[in-house]
C-alpha cells in the first residue's frame, strides 16, 4: 500500500533537490523502488545493475542516487555478505514503512514504530493538513 500524502511529499522533496543531486534520476529510482517491492518485507527486488539499466546511468551512480533516497529517509540500506567473496557485501534496499508497506496494517505499524519517517514527512506532520 502507498500513502498518497507521503508519496507526494517525497516527490516534492525530490523536486527541491539541487541539480547536482540528479533529481530526475532520483525520482526515476524512487518510482522503480515502488514498483519493485517484495510483498512481505518491503525489500527492493532490483539489483544495482538492474536499477542502473532502467534509469540509464552507470551502476556507480545508482549508489549515489540511492544514497540520496537513504539520506531523505525514504529507503534504508543493508549489506548482505556473500560467502567466499571479500568486502562489505551487496547493498540491499528496503522501503521505509512510512512510505509504503505490504501485508497487514499491524505489521506496518510495528515496522513504522521502529523506523524514522522521511525528512519531508516530519515537516508535514507538524504543519497544517
Amino acid at each position: 500500500m502507498l500513502s498518497r500524502m507521503q508519496t507526494a511529499a517525497i516527490w516534492d522533496g525530490i523536486r527541491e533537490l539541487s541539480s547536482d543531486d540528479r533529481p530526475n534520476q532520483v525520482r526515476h529510482a524512487f518510482d522503480l523502488v515502488l514498483l519493485n517491492l517484495r510483498q512481505d518485507t518491503g525489500e527492493v527486488l532490483l539489483t544495482r545493475d538492474q536499477l542502473a539499466e532502467r534509469i540509464g546511468c552507470a551502476p556507480k551512480n545508482v549508489s549515489t542516487i540511492m544514497g540520496t533516497l537513504e539520506k531523505m529517509g525514504v529507503i534504508r540500506r543493508e549489506r548482505r555478505r556473500i560467502e567466499g567473496v571479500q568486502g562489505r557485501g551487496v547493498a540491499v534496499y528496503f522501503i521505509n514503512p512510512h512510505v509504503a508497506w505490504n501485508g497487514s496494517l499491524d505489521v506496518r505499524k510495528a515496522q513504522a514504530a521502529e523506523t524514522r519517517p522521511p525528512m519531508q514527512l516530519e515537516l508535514l506532520q507538524g504543519g497544517a493538513s
